[in-house]
């Protein structure tokens, strides 16, 4: 009689099944807390990448910006070379032609400081002049 008291009660197996669900209870908020500290350490890296995304558009729109600027600088600096390039052209053949008035001219000067031949000679754009009056004087 005691043991069918003890069974049919039901005493003992509610208190193990009471057990069973606090174990179990423990088990499963302990794999919450573990997905909680999983979800949380996504959320950080997230924030973390978002972060890092940011600092590189900024640092990507500020070498394009400085990029921008080389280029127009180099341009100007090319622009500079070549007008500077074509001066020197130019006084080149301007000094070119200066030697070949001052040959023309210098035959028909004399170089004695003493000479009563000696005149001044004054070089004019237009050779052919300057040739003719050098051959009038002589």
């Amino acid at each position: 009689m005691p043991l069918i008291t003890i069974v049919t009660g039901g005493g003992w197996f509610v208190t193990y099944k009471a057990y069973k669900r606090k174990n179990e209870g423990e088990a499963t908020q302990a794999e919450a807390d573990g997905w909680k500290a999983q979800q949380d350490v996504y959320q950080q890296t997230i924030t973390d990448l978002k972060g890092t995304c940011a600092y590189i558009k900024e640092d990507r729109n500020l070498l394009r910006e400085e990029n921008r600027k080389l280029r127009e600088e180099n341009n100007e600096l090319r622009e500079k070379y070549n007008a500077m390039e074509n001066q020197i052209i130019d006084l080149r053949k301007q000094v070119a032609k200066l030697g070949r008035k001052l040959e023309g001219v210098l035959p028909f000067t004399c170089a004695v400081a003493a000479c009563a031949n000696r005149t001044r000679v004054e070089i004019h754009d237009d050779d052919a002049l300057d040739i003719e009056e050098s051959n009038k004087e002589h």
